[in-house]
């Protein structure tokens, strides 16, 4: 089983996000949340102390929100708690995000000392017109130089960069690659998406920015993609890429539904539960999002499945099978052939690669992968 651990403070939000995090926050309520945080993990923990498969952990992933903004004894306490109520296992991966301007050599070093062997920096890009247009808070100099300072520290490393921005070309796309990959391990590269009622989205309709469009952002991530290819990059899912077999096992798990738990304001988590008989059930649910609505359920919560959240939903038959095909046909492992619907399948046939009984969508299939998988969701027997 895999635990995520979301951390919601940032210094400021970013123009695009529309992630559960808040920022300019106090010391007191940035207390507050890790006294329920670690509560959490201990009710958690209880809950599943006779049930072993569920107690061992081969992963760990500390995310944002910008983590990296705690005070380093916080995420020590957050780790110790884990590894007081699971059993972490040898060799898990432990992954935390970062933002440039909040990340220090003193942070990096504690990092490794506290057993975190991945780390994921926020890029976003290399250019400071593109940084500043999306309200990112650091400059490409900072990113740079973080990047090569956490090198030192980590054999396991991460840069999320996104494409699609104002200033963006292809030349720039490739220039930003070529700076980074041969430093990195992973890189995620993400398509901006200007999500509805973010700062970004008001700015992009009153035309005070403007950025690619879908097709130019397709021709920008072909860039991407050629680009890491020539560095050793393999493609394993939609916007990840990794070389020397350095995948995130953790967001693979989620791809492969996995069991994970997500502690904190707003975290997910699914579980498949026995539901007291022989039958299982697979559930998904997630944390309140607001940070005090989540403190105080936790509080007042005696165990872990006490806890009041925003979403509890038990998954059908149908469900479960939707989940499969649209997370699977994300990743280069694909899905079995049979369980799609087979005049969708037919319709989009050159878009997939066939591998025995698998089938997976080819790189011109992840550019129309939204449009498939809509057909695919909505198909009715």
């Amino acid at each position: 089983m895999e635990i995520y651990i979301h951390v919601p403070f940032c210094k400021r939000k970013c123009l695009y996000c529309d992630f559960n995090s808040y920022q300019n926050c106090d010391k007191e309520l940035f207390l507050r949340y890790l006294t329920a945080l670690n509560r959490e993990i201990e009710l958690a923990g209880r809950a599943f102390e006779n049930y072993e498969n569920k107690r061992k952990i081969t992963s760990v992933f500390i995310g944002g929100g910008t983590p990296s903004l705690l005070d380093c004894e916080d995420i020590k306490t957050v780790l110790e708690s884990v590894k007081n109520h699971f059993d972490v296992v040898d060799g898990a991966e432990i992954s935390i995000e970062a933002n440039p301007e909040s990340l220090t050599e003193e942070k990096l070093a504690a990092y490794r000392s506290f057993g975190i062997n991945r780390l994921s920096i926020g890029v976003q890009s290399l250019y400071d017109d593109n940084l500043r247009a999306i309200g990112r808070i650091h400059d490409a100099r900072t990113a740079k130089d973080v990047v090569n300072l956490a090198r030192k520290y980590f054999d396991n490393l991460s840069c999320d960069l996104m494409i699609g921005l104002p200033f963006d070309s292809a030349e720039r796309v490739r220039e930003e690659i070529e700076y980074l990959a041969p430093i990195l391990d992973h890189m995620s590269v993400y398509q901006l998406i200007v999500e509805e009622g973010t700062p970004l989205a008001g700015l992009v309709e009153s035309g005070k920015i403007a950025i690619p469009t879908d097709d130019e952002t397709i021709d920008l991530m072909h860039t991407a993609v050629d680009t890491l290819s020539r560095f050793g990059f393999v493609r394993y899912e939609v916007s990840n890429f990794a070389k020397n077999g350095k995948y995130s096992r953790h967001n693979y798990g989620y791809w492969t539904r996995e069991e994970y738990i997500g502690f904190g304001a707003g975290a997910a988590s699914y579980l498949r539960l026995a539901d007291g008989a022989s039958a299982e059930k697979e559930v998904r649910f997630s944390s309140k999002k607001s940070i005090l609505d989540y403190a105080n359920g936790v509080d007042a919560a005696s165990d872990f499945f006490a806890v009041k959240r925003d979403e509890y939903c038990e998954l059908s038959q149908s469900e479960i099978n939707d989940e499969k095909i649209m997370l699977g046909l994300r990743t280069s492992g694909g899905v079995e052939k049979s369980i799609l619907p087979q005049s969708v399948y037919e319709k989009y046939s050159k878009y997939f690669v066939e591998d025995g009984d698998l089938v997976r969508l080819s790189n011109e299939g992840f550019d129309v992968m939204n449009t498939i998988l809509v057909e695919l969701m909505s198909f009715d027997d």
